[in-house]
Formats: structure tokens, sequence, C-alpha cells
């Protein structure tokens, strides 16, 4: 029998720096081609991030990233660049959907980006002005918004700020090495 209601969404916010990609200078991304996955070994890129985002991908989870993009409030890089930035982990990482990012301190600006398109996110979401920027929770807030039937919210993220802005969501928080490297699938 077929049901009339839409299908449950489950949204998985992944931060993305130190979560799934890493520069592969070992300094900040200034440059958007300076970014590689997060795997176990220089050799096996499909291990880490790429392994686990196709697990979660395999049991009917949106994938969407969530970042901090200080780097262009300290004039490290530029808006445009971050942006390319963004683009550049849509291509490594396929089964991201989209990518919000505050590119400053204040948490009052953020920017959605697809394959398509760049969203002013702060104009849409006007009611989230000063908390896009982790650990507020502006940027996950916003993104679940989005989705009319959601049943399942979880956070991944390497840092602090990562899971005080899961909490401030009210969403589940997941340490992204467990996520990566689950316990059973370590080796020692």
């Amino acid at each position: 029998m077929k049901s009339n209601e839409d299908p449950k969404i489950k949204a998985l916010l992944l931060d993305l720096d130190g979560t799934i990609r890493r520069p592969t200078s070992g300094k900040f991304i200034e440059d958007p081609n300076d970014q590689e996955p997060i795997s176990r070994s220089e050799r096996v890129a499909t291990e880490g991030a790429i392994k686990a985002m196709k697990l979660y991908h395999q049991e009917g989870w949106i994938m969407i990233g969530i970042t901090n993009q200080g780097g262009v409030a300290a004039g490290h890089k530029s808006l445009t660049s971050a942006i390319e930035e963004q683009r550049k982990t849509l291509e490594i990482f396929p089964l991201l959907s989209y990518i919000y990012f505050c590119p400053d301190f204040e948490g009052n600006l953020c920017y959605g980006v697809s394959r398509e398109n760049i969203d002013l996110i702060h104009e849409i979401r006007k009611e989230f002005l000063g908390q896009f920027r982790k650990p507020n929770c502006g940027m996950i807030s916003a993104s679940l918004k989005n989705f009319k039937n959601l049943s399942k919210a979880l956070m991944v993220g390497d840092r602090s700020e990562d899971e005080e802005a899961a909490k401030n969501a009210g969403i589940h928080f997941l340490s992204a090495d467990i996520w990566r490297f689950p316990p059973n699938d370590r080796e020692f």
C-alpha cells in the first residue's frame, strides 16, 4: 500500500574542516584546491570521511555542510575564494548536497553554496542574524527549516563549537573520529 505522506527526512549536518576535509598543505585552506578528504591513510582516500558518507547515504540521510569561514573576516582569503572552496568541496564529496558557511566573526552573514547557486541565507533567514557563526545554531537551524518532514538530525564535528552548536539547535552530536572510524572499524 502506497502512503500519501511525504517521506521522512534524515539530515546529516557535517562540519567541514577537520571533519571531512583537510588542507593538503597542512596549513589553513586558502586556495580552493588545497583540500582533500580525511582518510585513514594517504593511500586509501575511500576510507574515513568518504566511506562514512556512503554508509549514511545508503541509509537515506541527506548531507549538508556547516562551516565557519573566519579566514574571510581575518583577511586570509576573499569571499570569492571561500565560495570556490565550497564548490570544490562539493566536487570532492558528491554526496554532499549543500554547504552553509559563515564568513564573519559576528554571525551576521551566511551563504549557501550548491553546485548551481549561491544563496544569501542572511537575507532569506533574517531571524538568525547574529546567530550564524558556530557555536551559535543559526546555520543549523536555517538548514533544517528547509525540511517539512524532518525525522532525524545529527551534527558531526571535530571541535567543541560544533558540539555546542548542535546542543543549541536541539539535535544530537557525534564526534568526527567516531563517525569516520567507528570502534569496530579501527586498526590497532
